[in-house]
This record gives structure tokens, C-alpha cells and sequence, in this order.
């Protein structure tokens, strides 16, 4: 009984033994490359512990991760003489006994735009997400060159504060391009100032940033990536398919912002489209349209008289009071915003007839959403302004004021918006390094993509990634007509289908059920009036 008693013993310890030290073996080493480009090992700098929800009020008895997770920095390859960026990077484990050969990164959008690797998203958001979306690949989330967490990260230190100040006025459109020129130049002047952020500044951009994914999968020793890149993070994904295509197994794009398209080019006919968009899905759709009748008209109306007389709100930031006066340019902003979240497009048309019957509760809502993310301060707006003009410039002028003359025939005041950001061009300030002809040339890879695209989606309409997956030869797209951008985010059933492209030998659900009525991203379900109908 006793030797009994004691094989079983050292049975447990040896067990024990294996779950500590196997997993441990299995985790990433130092490395790196002739580039210069190396990866260091480290200590999470977030609590990590993660149980099933079942288990979180026991939590207290295990002493061990359940999720194994892994941390980290990549060093960039040096440029003239130095490695520039120190990159912060998590690695997600799928399983506590091996390491996936090919996991899924993570691109974010922007460009500018954090992966959210601090202590409150990675628990709140992302290790919760992780196991919900349960793809059955680790999974790689980092931060891109001057965003959230890498070193250096790119700030301006009075941005948002001076963006807040200027929200605060009641401004023509000309004077409030250029107060917000005159903010932007004072960010870059800021930058100047620092050597370090000066010359990290210069070395931004789409080509570069595909260095460092391709670089991190030579340090981690994985035979290839799955691409998951979401807006600005699309287009990253395609030219690291088309630099290094060995280091992709497929690729999976959600809201397409491809490299032929000029973003600054684009944006005075992104505006119009995506409003007259959302009216028209209103139109369409028989109860929308019973409750919410001429409302191109109304919207019309509204901007006359805001013109005349802004709306003047009090919305929170920081849990103080902001001062936000809505005149016509920033009220059609608030609606263009709308069009990056499903639950802010369905109160667009009550926000209009709300309005336009001076009732101001809807509008306050949609204008504090719209607020939060254009004070969100995991953004970096230098990486943004910097790599947006240097790989998008206005080639010829006259025919984007053409442009703006005819999609604005109705909108005079929008008008003079859209001329006056010309006239005072933040690009004149910021993207010195001008891309190449060959950057903007479309990628075409056979390797297997899966697309997604919204309908409501004011900042990457359908057209883009339909056009897309017509060129890419191994490709699957699916358009949502409930949805707005970033469509993982907007519609639960499209992790189903994510799943089951990235495990086509496993017989995943094609749909899913949900409680959720647009869940399917087929019905849009529209806010119900909060005012009657005004004639």
C-alpha cells in the first residue's frame, strides 16, 4: 500500500514537473538578424492570470495561468546606424502543450490606431475575446512603429486639449481650418523638438512596417503568418503579401483600405456617400421609412439653420464638462462618424428628425460617441498625419475641386469646408517622403483571402474590397448590409466564418444564432423616434 501510495506520488510530482517545465520550454528566446533586427524576451507588464468565467470566484485556490501567454519587444532593423522602435508584442497561446507553426497577427488600423496591449484592455478586452473567438491558432497582437506602447511613442503633448478648445467656438469653416492648420503645425514643431521623435517621425510608413512583420517571423521561427488586418491594417496585410509573400499562409481583410486608393483624395466624396448612404438604407427599408419621412430634405434644413444659429452641447471628457458648439461641418461629421459603429447608424435618421424638431437628446448621444474617439488618446495622430501623406497626395487639383464642386452642389457651407481644408493642407506640414508609383500599383496574391465589407461603412465603402477579391484569384468576400466599419466588430456572426476560413478541415457553422437582431448583418434595425414625425 505504502509503495503504492508512493509511485502515485511521484507520479503527481513528475506531472507537475511537465505541466511547469514543458510549457516554459516552449517559450520564445532571444534571436536576431543580420538586419539588425532582434527580439527580447520579457516579463508581461500586465496581470495575466485568466480563468473560465465559471471558475473567477474560486480563482483565489489555482496558483497557475490558464492561458498561456508570452511577452515581449522587437527591436526594428537598424536604419542608417540605429534600431529605431522598440516594439511591444504579446503572444496569446492557443494551447498550453505546443506553439501554433503559422498564428494569426494582429494588424491594427489607423494608421495610427494602438493594439490596446495595456493592463485594462488586455483583461477587459482581448484575453476574454481571444477565447470567445476561439480560432484555434495563437494569436500575436503589437504595437506598430510610434503607437501605444512602443518607444518611442508619437504624441504631440497639447493636442487634445487644443482640439478641445477649438471645439469650443463656433468658427466658419475658413477660420477653422485654419486654427486647426495652425494646431497641427504646432504638433510638428513639437516633434522637432526631440531629436529622438524627430527622426523616429521619418521613419513611419506602410513598407516599412511590412519590414517589421516579416522581420517578426524570422525572430519567432514560424513558418507564416494568417494576416488579420482591420481598415488601415488591411492594406499593411497586402503589401507584406506582396513583399514577403513566404511569410504569409492567407490573409484575412476586414473593411479594405487597399493601396490604390488615395485616402486624401477620397475623403470629400467619403463624406457625401456615406450620409446619403444611411438616408437611403432608411429610405429603403419599409418601417424606417414609415417613421422617418423626407429626410434628405430635413438634413438640408438642418445645416441652413445651423449656419445660423449652432446647437450648443455639453458632453463629458475625462469626467469634466466639454463645450462642444455643432455647426454644419462638424454636425456632418458626427453623421460620416456614425458609419465605424452599427449602434451609431441606426439613430442617425432619429438624430435628424430629432433635430430638425429641436429636440437635442439624440444628438447629444451620437456627439459624445463621435467625441470620445476623436479624443482618444491610444491614437497617435503624428503616425496618422505622417503616413497619410506620404503615401496619399492630391495629384491634380483642379479636378478634386471639380470634384468637390459637383458632390457638394447642395451643401454650400459643406462646400466651403472641403476648399478650405485644401487651402490649408495639413500635408503641406507633415509627409515630406512622397511613395512610390509602384506602392499604389494593386496587389495581387493567390494566396487564400477571406474579405469583409459593410454596406454602412463611411470610411471603406464595399466597392473597394469587392474590387479587391475580383483581382485575387483565391479569394471569398462577404458584404454585410448591418454593419458598419470594421465588421468583426459590428456583426457576431462574421467570427464564424473567420473561424472556418482559418480551419477549413474542421466543419465549423456557416451562420450563427444570436438574440441580436442584425447579428446576421442582414436586417438593420433602425432607432425608434424619439419625436413624431415632423411634414
Amino acid at each position: 500500500m505504502k509503495k503504492s501510495l508512493v509511485a502515485v506520488t511521484v507520479l503527481i510530482l513528475l506531472l507537475l514537473i511537465i505541466m511547469v517545465i514543458y510549457p516554459y520550454a516552449l517559450k520564445n528566446t532571444k534571436n536576431k538578424l543580420a538586419n539588425g533586427a532582434h527580439y527580447e524576451p520579457t516579463e508581461c507588464w500586465f496581470e495575466h492570470s485568466y480563468f473560465p468565467q465559471g471558475f473567477l470566484p474560486q480563482a483565489w485556490l489555482f496558483g497557475f495561468k490558464i492561458k498561456r501567454i508570452e511577452c515581449g519587444y522587437l527591436h526594428t532593423r537598424k536604419e542608417e546606424t540605429n534600431s529605431l522602435f522598440r516594439l511591444p508584442v504579446v503572444i496569446i497561446r492557443n494551447s498550453l502543450w505546443h506553439n501554433s507553426k503559422q498564428p494569426v497577427i494582429n494588424i491594427a488600423g489607423g494608421p495610427g490606431a494602438s493594439a490596446w496591449l495595456g493592463q485594462e484592455m488586455m483583461t477587459r478586452f482581448w484575453i476574454p475575446e481571444v477565447e470567445k473567438n476561439n480560432w484555434q491558432h495563437d494569436i500575436v497582437l503589437y504595437d506598430a512603429r510610434g503607437t501605444g506602447l512602443s518607444q518611442p511613442a508619437l504624441h504631440c503633448e497639447h493636442y487634445f486639449q487644443d482640439s478641445i478648445t477649438l471645439l469650443a467656438q463656433n468658427l466658419q469653416p475658413e477660420k477653422e481650418a485654419k486654427l486647426g492648420y495652425q494646431l497641427l503645425q504646432d504638433c510638428y514643431q513639437q516633434l522637432a523638438k526631440d531629436p529622438q521623435q524627430f527622426d523616429a517621425l521619418h521613419h513611419l510608413g506602410t513598407i516599412r512596417s511590412a519590414n517589421d512583420i516579416a522581420d517578426l517571423a524570422n525572430l519567432l521561427k514560424i513558418e507564416a503568418w494568417h494576416l488579420y488586418g482591420t481598415s488601415y491594417g488591411t492594406r499593411l496585410a497586402l503589401e507584406v503579401a506582396r513583399t514577403y509573400p513566404d511569410t504569409v499562409a492567407s490573409i484575412i481583410l476586414d473593411s479594405v483600405y487597399p493601396q490604390e486608393i488615395d485616402g486624401e483624395e477620397t475623403m470629400p466624396s467619403l463624406y457625401v456617400d456615406a450620409v446619403e448612404g444611411m438616408l437611403k438604407a432608411c429610405k429603403e427599408e419599409p418601417t424606417c421609412a414609415l417613421n422617418y419621412s423626407d429626410l434628405q430634405k430635413k438634413l438640408y434644413t438642418i445645416l441652413r439653420r445651423l449656419q445660423a444659429n449652432p446647437v450648443i452641447l455639453i458632453l463629458e471628457h475625462n469626467q469634466e464638462p466639454i463645450k462642444f458648439v455643432v455647426t454644419p461641418s462638424r454636425f456632418y461629421s458626427l453623421l460620416y462618424d456614425a458609419g465605424y459603429d452599427i449602434n451609431s447608424v441606426i439613430t442617425v435618421p432619429n438624430v435628424i428628425q430629432s433635430l430638425y424638431a429641436d429636440n437635442h437628446e439624440a444628438l447629444h448621444s451620437l456627439a459624445q460617441g463621435s467625441l470620445d474617439m476623436m479624443l482618444d488618446v491610444s491614437f497617435s495622430n503624428p503616425v496618422y498625419m505622417e503616413v497619410e501623406c506620404n503615401e496619399n497626395e492630391i495629384k491634380d487639383k483642379r479636378a478634386y475641386i471639380a470634384n468637390i464642386e459637383n458632390k457638394y452642389l447642395y451643401y454650400p457651407v459643406l462646400k466651403r469646408w472641403q476648399l478650405s481644408a485644401l487651402t490649408h493642407d495639413f500635408c503641406d506640414i507633415w509627409g515630406a517622403e512622397e511613395s512610390k508609383d509602384s506602392f499604389h500599383q494593386p496587389v495581387i496574391t493567390d494566396k487564400p483571402t477571406l474579405i469583409l465589407s459593410a454596406k454602412l461603412d463611411s470610411a471603406t465603402p464595399p466597392e473597394w474590397g469587392k474590387a479587391v477579391a475580383e483581382r485575387l484569384p483565391n479569394s471569398e468576400y462577404h458584404e454585410f448590409k448591418a454593419s458598419g466599419h470594421a465588421v468583426l466588430y459590428n456583426v457576431p456572426c462574421s467570427n464564424d466564418i473567420v473561424r472556418r476560413f482559418l480551419n477549413p478541415d474542421k466543419k465549423y457553422p456557416i451562420g450563427c444564432q444570436s438574440d441580436n437582431p442584425y447579428s446576421n448583418g442582414e436586417r438593420v434595425v433602425w432607432d425608434s423616434p424619439s419625436v413624431g414625425d415632423i411634414f
